[in-house]
């Protein structure tokens, strides 16, 4: 089963990452270079993890910003 190769704690060496929506698009569009843009998807998800679990973002550390 493929999900099994995500939910032993590490993906096996030849499931390829998945792309971010950045990537994606500069693969569909020419003359997009993702290297000159911030996907800002990953900060917000950690954000919203810290805020939903305090205890673990304090134990690591993490900051979160106050929602707005």
């Amino acid at each position: 089963m493929a999900l099994g190769r995500w939910l032993n704690g590490r993906r096996a060496r030849n499931v390829a990452r998945l792309p971010g929506d950045i990537d994606a698009l500069a693969r569909l569009v020419e003359g997009v270079d993702a290297e000159r843009y911030f996907d800002v998807q990953a900060e917000d998800a950690w954000q919203e993890a810290a805020g939903r679990w305090p205890l673990v973002a304090q134990l690591l550390d993490l900051k979160a910003e106050p929602r707005k």
